[in-house]
């Protein structure tokens, strides 16, 4: 075949592939560009568009993978450099995903969402000072000045000068912003004046950001995604957890036999030292943290709308591994999935699984609350922008927990934070070897020092040593949190003199 006619069929293919990709039909574009690949092998369009089909459907493990090929190929072809940088990020491979980032930005230095994800990677690593260069280059950039000293003051808030403070308050304070935008200046501005010790300041910052934020959220065109709408969802996923999952439900169920798995599963409420419990395991070289994902409620909440579903958790179990795999897991025996709102799935894990740990990270019910309110979260939590919502979410949390204390007695084990701080050796070979029946490792000590990602809000703190400047925080706050402690009821503190004190 000559060069023309090969390269005549090629493009035939192409165009081809490129109507069905734009109608939908992904298996049939698929098989186009396959052909086109066999007609010219050395042709890397076919590959990369069949990345793209790859990345549309899910088969990320795919995707990167041919990625990788056309940026061997071509390593300046920007495109595939950025691609595989999102796609190593979803698949939680942050340090590949920081360094194909890095490389589409070389390629293209304007490149500014580039930019932020190559920032957000190095933040997840915990190389906090590259970080903070990128948001600081970011800041310099004056259409996107505001985004960059947002995403700084999140991450470390003693860098925010007083220039960058007043940006803050100018566009806070300014109705003509964006909303989105105020939201990020106010919760910003919060941290920053929450540095400076500037309290009353800094709580009257948390308050409008959580305002706009909570008002933006109620005028949601998505009815269902609305505050008021997704505490009802709770409040019916609490009370189908407590009556579907009793005693006698326990009693008839056979635990899987024969488990190869003993994942630790980390459970609690958002903002509780969570992250920091599963920095301390995946500092173990046995352990391999999967994060937090939907893996489990994929493959097991559709299985219990009906009332006479007799599930099989053998099966149940290899679905959920089998989706872990796709999200990256290499088979270790001992993972940590920290997957906070499995709370409401503890029987199922014990059925699935036998021989796993549950961890409840626990730390005191005002603290956690306000660390909620105090935090702009990427996505979901919709319920955590409002005191008393706050305050019946935690309620809510703590009346499944005390179900599961009552029917499967001293199968959660509750980490509490404040102990955790108060004593971190003893509390570390605690979680280790007892909890979690590994073999001592004197990394467990060093977490700080884990190449280990982390993707939440703890990011920066958990790459520091043990700190207690967070307990008993609230009571500098405590003359604005009535209408929290009221909806805390049983579970708030008689006085502030009540307070743990390390």
């Amino acid at each position: 075949m000559s060069n023309s006619t090969q390269a005549r069929d090629v493009t035939a293919l192409l165009n081809r592939a490129a109507e069905r990709y734009a109608q939908g039909r992904f298996d049939e574009a698929a098989d186009l560009y396959r052909q086109a690949a066999r007609v010219d092998p050395q042709d890397l369009r076919p590959i990369y568009s069949l990345a793209l089909i790859d990345i549309r459907l899910g088969r990320l493990e795919s995707a990167r993978q041919q990625l990788k090929t056309v940026a061997a190929q071509d390593p300046n072809f920007y495109p595939a450099q950025q691609n595989l940088g999102a796609v190593c990020q979803n698949l939680n491979l942050w340090r590949d995903a920081a360094d194909a980032y890095r490389r589409a930005l070389g390629l293209n230095p304007t490149a500014v969402e580039t930019h932020f994800s190559l920032a957000r990677a190095l933040a997840v690593l915990g190389r906090v000072g590259e970080s903070s260069a990128c948001y600081r280059a970011l800041a310099a950039n004056e259409s996107v000045r505001l985004r960059a000293l947002t995403r700084l003051a999140a991450l470390d808030p003693a860098v925010i000068d007083e220039q960058d403070l007043s940006a803050l308050q100018l566009a806070a304070d300014d109705p003509a912003t964006a909303s989105a935008t105020r939201i990020e200046a106010y919760f910003a501005l919060g941290m920053a004046l929450e540095q400076r010790r500037a309290d009353q300041a800094a709580f009257a910052a948390f308050q409008a950001g959580n305002r706009l934020k909570h008002d933006a959220l109620m005028a949601s065109a998505n009815l269902a995604a609305r505050p008021d709408a997704v505490e009802r969802a709770h409040d019916l996923a609490a009370r189908f957890v407590v009556d579907r999952f009793d005693a006698t439900f326990l009693r008839r169920g056979l635990p899987r036999d024969g488990a190869s798995a003993a994942p630790i599963f980390i459970i609690g409420m958002p903002r509780s030292g969570s992250t920091l419990i599963e920095q301390i395991l995946s500092s173990h070289p046995h352990i391999q943290s999967m994060g937090e994902s939907a893996a489990l409620s994929m493959v097991v909440d559709r299985g219990f709308t009906e009332a006479e579903q007799a599930p099989d958790w053998s099966d149940l179990a290899e679905a959920y591994l089998g989706s872990l795999r796709e999200r990256g897991w290499k088979g270790a025996a001992r993972f940590v999935d920290k997957t906070l709102e499995n709370h409401l799935r503890v029987a199922m894990i014990h059925m699935m699984f036998p021989g796993s740990v549950i961890l409840e990270s626990s730390r005191d019910p005002v603290d956690t609350c306000l660390s909620c309110y105090r935090q702009l979260f990427t996505e979901g939590n919709e319920t955590l922008y409002d005191l008393e919502q706050i305050g019946r979410a935690f309620v809510r949390y703590r009346r499944v927990m005390e179900h599961w204390d009552r029917v499967l007695p001293g199968r959660v084990i509750r980490v509490e934070h404040e102990k955790l701080v108060a004593d971190p050796e003893g509390q570390i070979r605690w979680l280790v070897e007892e909890a979690c029946k590994l073999d001592w490792d004197p990394a467990c000590l060093r977490f700080y020092e884990a190449e280990s990602s982390v993707r939440t809000a703890s990011a920066a703190q958990v790459r520091r040593p043990l700190f207690s400047t967070s307990i008993g925080r609230w009571a500098r706050f405590a003359g604005e949190l009535e209408p929290l402690l009221k909806a805390l009821g049983a579970y708030a503190p008689t006085s502030v003199a009540s307070i743990p004190r390390i």
